[in-house]
């Protein structure tokens, strides 16, 4: 792993960033040839923007690189700067493509400092929410999720500082319950976009799983529609349920099993 020296490397941690304007941020980087180095990397990038640290992410197995990285940045501007620079605008020798530069998951709800709150009542006003949130800090933007005459309970806001942001989960998360609710509001930061697609698919296949155990439920029958496991009345050896097979009509009776037995 490359860095610029030991104080950087320790700012940039073990690579999460922690998204606050003096915080470092996480870039992701696409279309890096395999053969290039963490140190190699670390010049190009410095040529544009202060950069802490650099990572090649690598195959488990082989530890030979995936053709991409990491970038920790000592700042927004400087992640910024990087992006600018290099995102679609400067192809590495051994490339085909150029690369990609952008935030990691996760990273830009962090800068944005946006949460997400649920458990509010369906009555709760703009008002009510700001009265409480803005003991925290200052609220940027807030939007309650509504339906066609109350709200669905959640909302999200965002804080001008992630400091701010921190202070109201620690303070409300588990523990404040809003008037009309009795339950305690869920305080969090915002899902990502990838979280939120992984959400999606899951909620898609629980459907389509339900909708295949109730079709294989609903087994079709010469009696119609019956429960699976239904056998009908058994009454006698030989015996089977009178009923139309196909077009013709066939009659069971106790003198032809006898004679057939015989």
């Amino acid at each position: 792993m490359a860095t610029e020296g030991e104080d950087k490397s320790s700012r940039g941690g073990s690579g999460e960033g922690n998204g606050g304007e003096g915080g470092s941020v996480k870039l992701f980087v696409g279309q890096v040839p395999k053969h290039i180095s963490e140190a190699q990397l670390l010049a190009m990038f410095k040529e544009v923007a202060l950069v802490d640290e650099v990572s090649i992410i690598k195959d488990k197995v082989t530890k030979a690189s995936r053709g991409c990285c990491f970038l920790i940045c000592p700042s927004k501007q400087e992640a910024d700067k990087a992006i600018s620079a290099c995102h679609n605008k400067r192809t590495l020798p051994g490339a085909s493509s150029p690369l990609q530069v952008k935030y990691a998951d996760g990273e830009m709800e962090k800068l944005e400092h946006k949460l997400f709150v649920g458990m509010l009542p369906k009555s709760v006003t703009d008002a009510e929410v700001t009265a409480l949130f803005s003991k925290y800090g200052i609220i940027r933007d807030l939007q309650i999720l509504r339906g066609s005459q109350t709200s669905k309970g959640c909302a999200f806001l965002k804080y001008d500082s992630k400091e701010q942001a921190l202070a109201a989960i620690e303070a409300l998360n588990g523990k404040h319950k809003m008037e009309g609710s009795n339950i305690p509001l869920v305080v969090k930061w915002a899902d990502t976009e990838k979280e939120r697609q992984a959400r999606r698919a899951q909620k898609s296949h629980s459907l389509i799983s339900s909708v295949s155990q109730t079709n294989s439920i609903q087994q079709p029958s010469l009696y119609g529609a019956l429960p699976t496991g239904y056998m009908p009345p058994y009454n006698g050896f030989g015996y089977q349920a009178p009923g139309t097979y196909g077009v013709m009509q066939y009659s069971f009776s106790f003198s032809a099993e006898s004679n057939w037995i015989s």
